[in-house]
């Protein structure tokens, strides 16, 4: 009797022993998924095939980043309702500065310069293209500083045309790719990834809009330690001349 109490009293032992060892290695486990976790990187959408090839690389060097894409209104109008982001690449400074006043954001630096561009679906790109029945799309200038750009340079060449607006660059590249307008207002990394023959597309000169500088800020109540590691690798001169080669300055 006394020596089945004790077996008895050695198996619950035992029993309890694995218990907590199961536990701790699931604790670790855990903890180590979430260090594992991506960082999550909201992208203005002009810059999302950019941004997939800066991912690729920052991942060669055991960074591991995630992207959300959209407008950039609609990504600052995120951040400031409380959805947790750890680093911001939007496509203006505005926001940016607008996150760092209000404390919400950290580290700012223009991680490029845009490249308004004109893509049509017929006849020859250029201020000439322009007429009264041309459909053509262009990003929200209220959200996006591509459709601003955009919008003064419409200005710029003084004729009316058919305005579709888009949320994004990228929901006007696809009005254009689907064939719904004649031309679309898009970001020139847009139409160098489709491989576009040049006589499709028109890099709008600078003096036709406001500069397009688009910066990137840590964001306040994320990863900040990885972030700041993301962010001094987007200004690595390797990174910069990636982000060149895909059509930004």
């Amino acid at each position: 009797m006394g020596g089945g109490e004790d077996a008895s009293a050695t198996l619950r032992m035992g029993v309890a022993k694995r218990a907590k060892r199961c536990l701790l290695l699931a604790t670790l486990a855990l903890g180590s998924a979430a260090h594992a976790a991506p960082l999550q990187v909201a992208v203005a959408a002009n810059f999302r095939v950019t941004f997939e090839a800066v991912a690729e690389a920052a991942a060669a060097q055991g960074q591991e980043v995630a992207g959300t894409f959209g407008a950039s209104g609609l990504l600052y109008a995120q951040i400031v309702s409380g959805r947790q982001f750890d680093v911001f690449l939007s496509a203006d400074a505005a926001r940016p500065e607008a996150l760092l006043a209000a404390d919400l954001a950290f580290a700012p630096m223009r991680y490029a310069s845009g490249r308004l561009t004109l893509l049509v679906n017929d006849g020859h790109a250029g201020p000439s293209w322009f007429t009264a029945e041309k459909r053509v799309a262009l990003a929200n200038p209220l959200l996006a500083p591509y459709g601003r750009a955009a919008e003064q340079t419409l200005a710029s060449v003084g004729v009316t045309v058919q305005r579709i607006t888009a949320t994004s660059v990228a929901q006007a590249l696809h009005y254009a790719d689907s064939g719904g307008v004649n031309g679309a207002f898009v970001a020139l990394a847009q139409v160098l990834a489709q491989q576009v023959p040049e006589q499709r597309y028109w890099i709008v000169p600078y003096n036709r809009h406001d500069a397009i500088e688009q910066v990137a800020v840590g964001i306040r109540g994320g990863d900040e330690a990885r972030a700041r590691t993301f962010l001094d690798f987007l200004a690595a001169p390797e990174t910069r001349a990636l982000i060149r080669a895909h059509g930004y300055r």
